[in-house]
């Protein structure tokens, strides 16, 4: 069982490369993504790097601040989310733990804290993506194989809803770690977050040719968001490409095109953390290398020095 945990992901993820190469036609694979437009792809690169990245470290210090008075640093805080984020891009749990480590490390924060504020952030997620889900319902028709994953959004959304209120009964309160406030900042950002994310995962479509309405657009954002619950295969690799292709194919979108769509998104998505996280963590360890050899301020008497005499009056 424990060779199933580890090793698990990894032969999912080769599993779905075998069945690509199988059934794609890698020749037109190739040639959709030497023809994508590699500025649309920075563009995006950058919109996750700049707004994404830095909306996230917002949400966290304002959830942060109204739990413990005391807010970190932007900079900072964003260094080391970032660093967080590309281990949680590689495995989730190992990025989670990083985070809690990171945070009660630099800033002091008590681990009961830390963990009543990562369950916020989990909460505002959900109700995000039920609020999404509604209005891709409100939106348009349904392809029968969308239907029901449209539906789950919209219910975990009413769950995170409910778990909210639920939090603030004195019984439950007690028995759940410390919880920030849910001020109409945190909810701007997780927003934020959202609306960056489809804006991305449009650039990158355009990038290989793919034209879509806003509504298929929600569609595609509600069904990844629903892939990449549970961490399937290393980064989501293969599932959130599989997913694009499933939403497109009813669109006579080729699956070659199609995927070539997903992968450039989804190297939008991990990759700047993967380049980003490892410099973030060496700078912070040449930091700490820094201020462990900076020697202590101290007065100590020179060799020719003779003893200290009283003074005479």
């Amino acid at each position: 069982m424990r060779v199933v945990r580890r090793f698990g992901p990894l032969l999912l993820l080769l599993l779905l490369v075998a069945w690509a190469l199988h059934r794609l036609d890698v020749k037109a694979f190739t040639h959709s993504l030497e023809h994508s437009h590699i500025s649309l792809w920075v563009l995006a690169a950058l919109v996750n790097v700049a707004i994404r990245a830095g909306a996230r470290t917002e949400r966290t210090r304002v959830l942060l601040g109204s739990l413990a008075g005391r807010v970190p640093r932007f900079l900072g805080l964003y260094a080391h989310l970032v660093s967080a984020q590309a281990a949680t891009v590689l495995w989730p749990p190992a990025g989670m733990g990083f985070r809690l480590l990171v945070l009660r490390q630099h800033y002091g924060f008590a681990g009961s804290d830390l963990v009543g504020e990562q369950l916020v952030e989990k909460l505002l997620d959900g109700i995000s993506l039920g609020l999404w889900g509604v209005l891709a319902l409100l939106s348009g028709e349904l392809p029968s194989a969308l239907r029901l994953a449209v539906w789950v959004a919209c219910l975990l959304g009413l769950g995170a809803g409910l778990g909210v209120l639920l939090s603030k009964l004195p019984a439950l309160r007690r028995r759940l770690p410390p919880l920030p406030r849910l001020v109409p900042s945190s909810l701007l950002w997780t927003a934020v977050l959202d609306v960056f994310d489809m804006l991305m995962l449009e650039l990158c479509l355009r990038a290989a040719g793919v034209h879509v309405s806003v509504h298929v657009l929600l569609l595609l954002f509600v069904a990844l968001n629903l892939a990449v619950l549970l961490p399937l295969t290393p980064a989501g690799f293969g599932v959130v490409e599989a997913t694009v292709m499933l939403v497109l194919k009813p669109l006579g979108i080729s699956a070659e095109t199609a995927l070539a769509g997903a992968l450039l998104y989804h190297l939008a998505v991990v990759g700047p953390f993967l380049l980003l996280g490892p410099l973030a963590s060496v700078r912070e360890v040449l930091a700490q290398a820094r201020a462990a050899q900076s020697p202590a301020v101290s007065v100590e008497p020179t060799a020719d020095s003779g003893p200290i005499r009283p003074r005479e009056e």
